[in-house]
């Protein structure tokens, strides 16, 4: 009997120190992770997440970390991934309500986005993070008026939210009030900008508003007031994008190009740029120089394949377009080009995957756009 106690003892104390030695090797992996990922060494960082959740699938801080990762590094189909497995495990901590709507918001899907800030409004009607991201999904879903009685308030006294500001001008312009609009911006930007500083402020605030003639002036005066000022030239040419006037949106892309080669953002916009117009060959470069500048921009990828499959090199379009859809699985252009080039590759069961994501993304847009037309005449009803 004594023999078997002992055994018993020792079995338990072996479990014991297996528990200890997972514990503490779980805190070093965390504590490891998060150095790494403060530091930005993201593939350290990740590949210490992964060890964690191997040894506790369920450690919420591991997976909201992650979220974290994969959103500082633009991928944000994964951050959501990550970031509803780590509110199911935790559904009312803050944070990972809060990241999950972030996760949704940058990639400017509003729509997703809203009902997380809005829980955490509802909670906290005191809560100003909160009030300014819901504010932002609904001036930029067109719920304009709602957007303005949330930002109103924090306007006014002594000393306004900035931030809150400059939010209520965007809403005003994208509503179509423009005088409103300038007389917020000009109070935001009084006494804290240089007249450079703030007309790009401005038509930062135009362009997202989709007020492209606006914006146009207030680039157009920024680079009078300072004629290097720094991503000026790009936004013009975004402008210009916007307002379909497509060569004067060359000439300040291509300035932009010159002006800094370092900014990726603008060789991306003018390769596709030219893809659109149909000079495949003359948009690569600048494509493959925003893919090595901005390697996780699912839409380079996009035109990058694009351009391929009209220069008829299917073969190198593939894996191209193959990593647009894996980056955004929303946006049937990749789906449906791939489709294309799967038929062209003689690959029918995988081209009919692909039309079939195509097909199923149109049915869930026009079912949005019904409910939409629906909610609208049951409101007029009501009025």
């Amino acid at each position: 009997m004594r023999k078997i106690a002992a055994a018993i003892s020792i079995t338990l104390l072996l479990s014991e120190v297996a528990v200890c030695s997972t514990q503490d090797r779980a805190k070093q992996l965390f504590d490891e992770s998060m150095q790494a990922l403060n530091a930005g060494d993201y593939v350290q960082a990740e590949t210490g997440l992964y060890g964690l959740l191997q040894l506790d699938p369920h450690n919420v801080s591991a997976l909201a970390n992650l979220g974290i990762l994969y959103a500082r590094t633009h991928r944000y189909t994964e951050a959501v991934d990550v970031d509803k497995q780590a509110l199911s495990e935790a559904p009312r901590r803050r944070e990972l309500v809060l990241n999950l709507g972030l996760a949704y918001l940058k990639q400017d899907d509003y729509a997703h986005a809203l009902p997380f800030f809005q829980q955490l409004h509802d909670r906290d009607a005191a809560d100003l993070q909160a009030t300014k991201l819901l504010a932002t999904c609904l001036a930029f879903s067109g719920q304009t008026a709602d957007a303005i009685s949330l930002l109103a308030p924090l306007a006014v006294g002594q000393e306004p939210d900035p931030s809150a500001l400059y939010l209520l001008g965007v809403t005003y312009s994208r509503a179509g009030r423009s005088e409103d609009a300038e007389t917020v911006f000009t109070k935001l930007f009084a006494d804290s900008a240089t007249p450079a500083q703030a007309n790009f402020l401005v038509g930062k605030a135009y362009a997202e508003a989709t007020n492209y003639s606006r914006a146009i002036g207030a680039f157009q005066a920024t680079l009078a007031a300072e004629p290097h000022f720094p991503g000026a030239q790009r936004e013009l040419g975004k402008a210009y994008l916007g307002d379909n006037d497509n060569a004067s949106a060359e000439e300040h892309l291509r300035i932009a190009t010159r002006d800094d080669p370092q900014d990726g953002s603008a060789d991306y916009y003018l390769g596709a740029l030219m893809v659109q117009n149909g000079r495949f060959q003359e948009g690569l470069p600048y494509l493959e120089k925003a893919k090595s500048l901005l390697p996780d921009s699912w839409a380079t990828y996009f035109y990058l394949g694009k351009a391929e499959v009209q220069l008829g090199r299917e073969a190198v379009a593939l894996p191209l377009l193959r990593r647009a859809a894996e980056m955004n699985p929303d946006d049937s252009g990749a789906f449906y080009l791939l489709a294309k080039v799967y038929r062209s590759e003689n690959r029918p069961s995988e081209a009919d995957a692909a039309m079939r994501h195509v097909i199923a993304l149109h049915t869930t847009a026009l079912d949005a756009e019904k409910r939409a037309l629906k909610e609208k005449s049951i409101v007029a009803e009501k009025q």
